[in-house]
């Protein structure tokens, strides 16, 4: 297994494929972004109500874009241009029986 501060990702962004430059992500640094964007998940998740209308709320599903700096952006939320991944998070609401 790799140390964690290794390369884990290269990335590139358009250009890079007609001679522009290629970078390098790092396991820590990407590992730091996806820590703070879950935290903010779950803040948020923590806030949402039990039920929407006549609904109940029991699943959420998050589409994180990755940039190349591994930078976790929702879509429309922002953040740079160039080259992305993506990753997919589900939160699923536990049953009351479930807590214990």
């Amino acid at each position: 297994m790799k140390n964690h501060g290794e390369t884990i990702l290269v990335t590139t962004t358009t250009a890079a494929w007609r001679g522009g430059r290629r970078q390098e992500l790092k396991f820590d640094v990407l590992a730091e972004n996806v820590n703070l964007f879950l935290t903010q998940m779950q803040g948020m998740l923590e806030k949402a109500p039990d039920s929407v209308g006549k609904f109940h709320f029991s699943e959420f599903e998050a589409h994180a874009d990755i940039s190349a700096k591994g930078q976790l952006v929702l879509l429309g939320a922002g953040g740079e241009a160039g080259a992305t991944g993506g990753v997919i998070f589900k939160f699923k609401r536990r049953r009351s029986t479930d807590d214990s």
